[in-house]
């Protein structure tokens, strides 16, 4: 029977809400030059919240259940224009969803600092 490694995950999503909370300009820096930053950042974080919900919502206090849903809510509602590097930083969007990951960050008892980078998770693949 599978268990989900549940250090793991809730490392992965502290490290993605990190990111969100951290200023535009270490977000934008913390991928490679080929990568869709808000892409990345909104995937990462979509995948290791539905992950730890799916496997650990019980052990969640409803206030970082709401915190999760909340910024889930509010990256899903971006428009089409703020899914750009530019977007990133510069819109009111985007100040929303570092406020909100902030907040996830303190209710989780999660410091709000630069998380470590994972460059090399990205791999540019080959143009046909």
């Amino acid at each position: 029977m599978y268990q989900a490694d549940r250090t793991w995950i809730f490392e992965r999503l502290k490290r993605s809400l990190q990111l969100l909370a951290c200023r535009a300009e270490i977000q934008l820096n913390n991928f490679p030059n080929f990568v869709a930053v808000a892409d990345e950042m909104a995937l990462d974080f979509e995948n290791f919240r539905d992950t730890l919900t799916g496997n650990f919502r019980t052990e969640l206090t409803a206030e970082q259940a709401l915190c999760l849903d909340s910024l889930d809510r509010s990256s899903s509602e971006l428009n089409k224009e703020a899914w750009s590097n530019g977007a990133v930083a510069d819109s009111s969007e985007w100040c929303n969803i570092r406020y909100l990951a902030a907040r996830a960050l303190r209710e989780f008892g999660w410091p709000l600092e630069e998380p470590p980078l994972h460059g090399d998770e990205f791999v540019r693949g080959k143009v046909k």
